[in-house]
């Protein structure tokens, strides 16, 4: 097991460096930079070069590289050309509000999947099934953003029920966190219920009905342990799709976070912060990734025995 984990954590850190050196030369082919947006377009000449020069955009591509890996070990992600502040201080202070956002989306996105996917799968061929078939179909066809900009139009608009911008309290989150469960939802419901119809077809829910275990106890601890491991695999996967949902309902209600502050770094060609931005969430990624490996072992003990033969699940 040690020898898997240590493997994993290896492969970890060069998918982050990765995604890091394929940002940071992406965003520097791309047309303009951080000294044209920071001193304007009507400045004189040497103050672009002012800006190239304090922010170090003046040196060669492979230079910059080299300074900006060199300040990791010390906890220095570098100074936001835009706000003028180291890149850690910017997104600690939007950070919260997305993992508030994410957090209470993916929980409510598990929990709904969990009774929906089981129920569906338990009656299926019933007028429930059908319903769950329905919206997931519905779910999986409509776009993150479409379905943000109907939910504002309905019921903050028309019926005037919630905030349609920026965050005033709990009643701010309601909207952004419909958009990511509506998009989201679909896709771990129709896993769980194609897994959960599977293992109630298996010997072992035939034996546990004959011994007269209830239904529930049999749909919801034995069969559901055995749908929940291809599950994870899912949930993992769909981290990054649940991120991407939250950079959109960020964006369409005007949200505080760390999606919103991705787009306006981009924008501004902001090298530092987009790539400090880069690092976090993908660092964020690789344990979500992690976590799903080690509950593997916890739900199914024959991952767990397998590891240290195998390498792997």
């Amino acid at each position: 097991m040690a020898t898997y984990l240590i493997r994993r954590f290896l492969i970890s850190v060069l998918l982050i460096a990765g995604i890091f050196v394929i940002v940071f030369f992406a965003l520097r082919a791309a047309a303009g930079g951080p000294a044209q947006f920071g001193a304007g377009s009507g400045a004189r000449r040497d103050v672009p070069e002012r800006y190239r020069r304090d922010f170090g955009t003046d040196k060669a591509p492979l230079e910059q590289l080299i300074d900006f890996l060199s300040g990791l070990p010390r906890g220095d992600f570098g100074t936001s050309s835009r706000y003028q502040e180291p890149t850690l201080r910017v997104i600690g202070g939007v950070a919260l509000n997305t993992v508030r956002l994410g957090g209470i989306s993916l929980l409510f996105v598990m929990l709904l999947s969990v009774v929906l996917g089981v129920l569906s799968a338990v009656k299926r061929g019933s007028w429930l099934d059908h319903t769950v078939l329905a919206v997931t179909v519905f779910g999986q066809s409509a776009p993150a953003f479409w379905v943000g900009l109907m939910l504002a139009l309905v019921f903050a608009v028309r019926l005037r029920l919630f905030p349609a911008v920026g965050y005033a309290g709990v009643k701010s989150l309601v909207l952004p966190v419909l958009t990511i469960v509506v998009a989201e939802l679909p896709w771990h419901v129709s896993v769980i219920r194609s897994e959960m119809i599977e293992a109630l077809l298996q010997d072992f829910v035939r034996t546990a009905r004959a011994c007269g275990i209830r239904s529930s106890r049999i749909n919801f601890l034995y069969a559901l342990r055995n749908a929940a491991i291809p599950w994870l695999s899912v949930l993992g996967v769909r981290a990054g799709y649940l991120f991407g949902g939250t950079i959109v309902a960020e964006v369409v209600f005007n949200y505080p976070g760390l999606g919103k502050l991705f787009i306006q770094a981009v924008t501004s060609r902001d090298y530092e912060l987009v790539q400090s931005i880069a690092i976090v969430t993908a660092s964020v990624f690789v344990f979500l990734s992690f976590c799903v490996d080690v509950a593997y072992a916890l739900i199914d003990p024959r991952i767990r025995t397998q590891w240290p033969v195998a390498g792997g699940r």
